[in-house]
């Protein structure tokens, strides 16, 4: 649950704060023609997203060297509409002259911004539920419900955060609106650039070899970037934050006029109302920041791992006595071939069985990553797939490798042999 809570954030918050702030301004500051293109765009938008995530999990035939183009593009048009866009937002409010063509002109590049940036993070996170490895569970099982409920929680947190969004620039100064809208675009779009410089590599439109002087200078650029992604957050979440402590200070004594109780009455219910959304960004901002940092660190904390033990060995085998594995937790052996490469197998007692899983500690889909332990289940250390412990032993989905044994004599016998064939498997 925690682990799609966190990608969620990750993946929509920047395309939230960018969509509630710039429609607050398009509707309070531009005409009622530019709010309508607007929308038409967050429609468009929309309907994209959707079309994008069927495509990517249903059509096969699209390969990797078409989505990175893809990505290219969309990322280009991202960048390059962000700047015209900051450009366009101070030529209006510096020039007073021309404001009438200004004001479509910073629409549509607005709506790029939108489109570009919504399409970009939208169809991954409405494609989770394709990566809801279930194990053969069906929907109805515990599994599935927590991982729907971290998506829920995510798409709750990014939506009040955009509404907070809106009704904070809504309030807003037209200077500070410019302002800190300009930021938060310039910080979207440099949040991107790291992904953009690796497309422009893999397409080798920049070739490390060739463009030496380029690559050294884009490089450091590519690696903060993609090192420092919650960086970029935590800056867009921190310009609406700004813009409502602003708020927040100017709406705690009656400013304007009135010329009777119920005039007064009436500002202090506005103003008490814009306080409100300026808790509510900071609480978002808030529970954003824990998002990114404390329930990062459960998400990435490095898993407890079974020691690898000793056992009786021989020159044709391995023997695992049943004492030494009947207390139904998870066992790690491993054989150290001749030409140094561990190679390890896992053993644990089946709930309510005599019989025994093993298999190797690996899996034909995550490699050498393995298993371990967690609140009496196995787990996939590199998907975090929960095996079903009944079916250890047996081929499919993320279960370990199925390797050659017997149980004799109170043993479970485990032939070298058997495992050397799975030597480049550890290398």
């Amino acid at each position: 649950m925690l682990k799609f809570f966190e990608q969620l954030t990750l993946d929509l918050m920047i395309p939230a704060v960018i969509v509630g702030m710039l429609y607050a301004f398009i509707k309070f500051r531009l005409s009622k023609p530019c709010r309508i293109v607007f929308l038409a765009g967050g429609a468009l938008s929309l309907a994209a997203s959707v079309f994008v995530a069927l495509q990517k999990n249903l059509n096969r035939s699209l390969k990797l060297p078409f989505w990175n183009g893809y990505t290219f593009r969309l990322l280009s048009v991202l960048v390059i509409a962000s700047v015209c866009l900051i450009v366009l937002m101070l030529l209006r409010l510096i020039i007073k002259r021309f404001r009438f063509v200004f004001q479509y002109l910073l629409t549509g590049a607005a709506v790029a911004v939108m489109f570009s940036t919504v399409v970009y993070g939208l169809p991954d996170v409405l494609a989770y539920p394709f990566n809801f490895d279930l194990q053969g569970n069906s929907v109805f099982s515990t599994d599935f419900l927590y991982r729907f409920l971290g998506v829920i929680l995510g798409f709750l947190l990014v939506l009040i955060m955009c509404i907070a969004a809106f009704k904070t620039i809504k309030k807003a100064s037209a200077a500070v609106s410019v302002i800190f809208i300009d930021i938060a675009v310039f910080i979207a779009a440099y949040s991107v650039l790291g992904r953009l410089l690796q497309l422009m590599l893999q397409l080798q439109i920049i070739r490390q070899n060739r463009d030496r002087d380029l690559f050294k200078l884009v490089f450091p650029i590519l690696q903060f970037v993609n090192n420092n992604q919650s960086l970029f957050i935590f800056g867009v979440m921190g310009c609406v934050l700004t813009v409502a402590v602003i708020q927040f200070a100017r709406n705690l004594k009656v400013h304007g006029e009135y010329d009777n109780p119920a005039q007064k009455r009436k500002l202090r219910a506005a103003m008490r109302n814009c306080r409100r959304w300026a808790c509510a960004v900071l609480a978002c901002a808030v529970l954003g920041t824990v998002n990114l940092t404390v329930v990062h660190a459960i998400n990435n904390k490095k898993p407890v791992e079974a020691p690898v033990e000793q056992c009786e060995m021989d020159s044709d085998n391995m023997y695992v006595d049943f004492s030494q594995v009947n207390d139904g937790h998870l066992h790690r052996f491993a054989y150290t071939t001749d030409k140094g490469v561990e190679i390890r197998f896992i053993v644990i007692k089946k709930p309510n069985s005599g019989s025994y899983g093993v298999g190797l500690d690996a899996c034909d889909i995550c490699g050498e990553a393995g298993y371990f332990e967690r609140e009496g289940q196995i787990v996939c250390k590199r998907c975090d797939v929960v095996m079903n412990i009944n079916t250890i032993g047996f081929k499919g989905g993320c279960n370990p490798i199925v390797i050659d044994y017997e149980v004799k004599d109170g043993q479970i016998i485990v032939p070298i042999e058997g495992l050397i064939l799975y030597e480049r498997k550890f290398k």
